[in-house]
């Protein structure tokens, strides 16, 4: 299909403004906000990932997953023609960036509720058409091969919050080698 390059898309700007009002504490107006920027744009898939974050926090768990599955068939119905998906759609395009964190926070949630099969497919799948792989979806990847749950791999290589890229570099290149079949066709 070639390569898939979203439009700019107004409610962008106003998702950086009204992004604050987390960090302010005023969740209850962040929430209705994000749906109206839902309403206005449903393929702007940033105010989709924000609330499953709220809604994770909240305890929420039932809502958080359907608005994050919606943000994923959302990312999907954008991106696909005739029922494929794109060759190629890369974070190097910023438009292309709520689309790809859609795909790979629905991914890493599978993931997270072990469902291990679906996870990688969907992980693989950004994997191929960015393989750039600016993200670091490989990481994933490699740490479902490993037999890693979500957890394990946040515990191991994330420090106050951040993932440590010198240690996920070296990890990957250390253990990739033994999944050839799967790296290589990315590289």
């Amino acid at each position: 299909m070639g390569e898939f390059v979203d439009r700019e898309r107004e409610v962008a700007k106003e998702f950086g403004k009204i992004r604050r009002l987390f960090d302010e504490g005023r969740v209850e107006e962040l929430k209705e906000r994000l749906g109206e920027l839902i309403k206005r744009d449903p393929y702007f898939l940033e105010p989709y990932i924000l609330l499953n974050e709220i809604y994770e926090m909240e305890g929420r768990l039932r809502e958080a997953e359907e608005i994050l599955e919606e943000a994923y068939r959302k990312a999907v119905e954008l991106i696909s023609s005739e029922g494929r998906l794109p060759d190629r759609l890369e974070w190097k395009h910023p438009t292309n960036r709520h689309i790809i964190k859609a795909l790979i926070s629905w991914g890493t949630f599978l993931w997270e509720i072990g469902e291990v099969e679906r996870a990688l497919e969907v992980l693989k799948e950004v994997y191929r058409m960015n393989p750039a792989d600016e993200p670091g979806v490989r990481f994933y990847i490699l740490a479902i091969l490993e037999g890693m749950g979500f957890e394990e791999f946040e515990q191991t290589f994330s420090k106050e919050g951040e993932y440590d890229l010198k240690d996920l570099e070296s990890w990957f290149e250390r253990r990739s080698k033994d999944y050839p079949e799967v790296f290589r066709a990315f590289r």
